[in-house]
This record gives C-alpha cells, sequence and structure tokens, in this order.
C-alpha cells in the first residue's frame, strides 16, 4: 500500500513538473525571447523604461517608431502588444505624436492600462516637450536619443481618448 502511495505521489510530482516545464517554454521568456519570439519585426531597440510593473519598449523597423508592451511574469517576460508607426523621415514637421492605451493580455480595470503619447522630434531647437492632459497637471515629456533621431514620450494617469495639449520649449526659451 505505501508503495502505490508512493508511487501516486511521484506520479503527480512528475506530471506537474512536465506541466511547468510546458507552461513556461509556451508563455514565460527571458526579455529578448519574449521580443523574437513575438513575431513582430524589430530591427532596433531605442530604449526601455518600466512603469505600472511592465516594460515598455520602444522600437524600429526600418524607419518607423512604435511602442511595445512587455509584461514582466513570475517565470520571466512575455510579449503583449505593440502599436504605433510614426516614421522618422517625415518631412515639414516639428514632432509628430500618437497616443495609445497599452493593454496587458489580463485587463481588469482601466488601471491596468498603459495610456501614453510619443512620437518623433524633427527640429533640433526643440528642448523640452510638455504634455497637458485632461484633469492633470502638466507633465514634462522624456526626450531621448536614438540612432535614428530623438524620440519622446509621456504617461498619463488615466486612459487616451483624444489628442492632448503638446506645448514644446526651444533652446533659446520660446515656448509654443
Amino acid at each position: 500500500m505505501k508503495i502505490k502511495v508512493a508511487f501516486s505521489i511521484l506520479l503527480l510530482i512528475l506530471l506537474a513538473s512536465i506541466g511547468s516545464m510546458v507552461y513556461y517554454n509556451i508563455n514565460y521568456k527571458t526579455f529578448d525571447e519574449a521580443i523574437s519570439e513575438s513575431n513582430v519585426s524589430i530591427d532596433e531597440v531605442f530604449h526601455t523604461t518600466d512603469y505600472k510593473g511592465h516594460t515598455i519598449i520602444f522600437y524600429g523597423e526600418r524607419d518607423t517608431l512604435s511602442v511595445g508592451l512587455i509584461e514582466k511574469t513570475l517565470f520571466g517576460y512575455r510579449w503583449s502588444i505593440g502599436v504605433g508607426s510614426k516614421m522618422f523621415n517625415e518631412e515639414n514637421q516639428r514632432i509628430t505624436s500618437m497616443f495609445s492605451n497599452l493593454h496587458p493580455r489580463e485587463i481588469r480595470s482601466d488601471d491596468d492600462l498603459v495610456p501614453l503619447v510619443f512620437g518623433i522630434i524633427y527640429d533640433d531647437s526643440i528642448d523640452k516637450i510638455k504634455i497637458k492632459y485632461k484633469d492633470q497637471n502638466i507633465t514634462e515629456a522624456t526626450i531621448i536619443e536614438t540612432s535614428k533621431g530623438r524620440i519622446w514620450y509621456c504617461f498619463s494617469d488615466t486612459p487616451i481618448n483624444y489628442d492632448p495639449e503638446v506645448q514644446m520649449t526651444y533652446r533659446d526659451g520660446t515656448a509654443i
């Protein structure tokens, strides 16, 4: 009788181990594996930042800028979503902007969204960008130098369903 119980326990442990390994191989990866297995074409990762427990990735393919959300899990990382395509080679633009509400695979409420606006800066004399979201204080955007040019982004406290007000400050102090 003790042999049957021991064998049953050993079999359950073996099945749980195999199931965990299969689950891990399907859902959990290293950061680089999560990107490569996303089936998203990426030539270059320009910048990553952590926000609300997720890794936000700014990446490009050829002359485009996109943003993605990679979820941190108990065992590693999992690609969730990627959006956007602003072009680095647009003409007659000072900046471009696009808003998005990135969402993890499992979402319980709007609080789980990662709302942000992002874009490309074409005018080298722009020093700062500030964003005014509805019912929020003005927030300074983060500006990042990349191999293709400068990009910018700014997170919002609440979901975005409109183009927020964008204020630019030039190196000489002029604000628009």
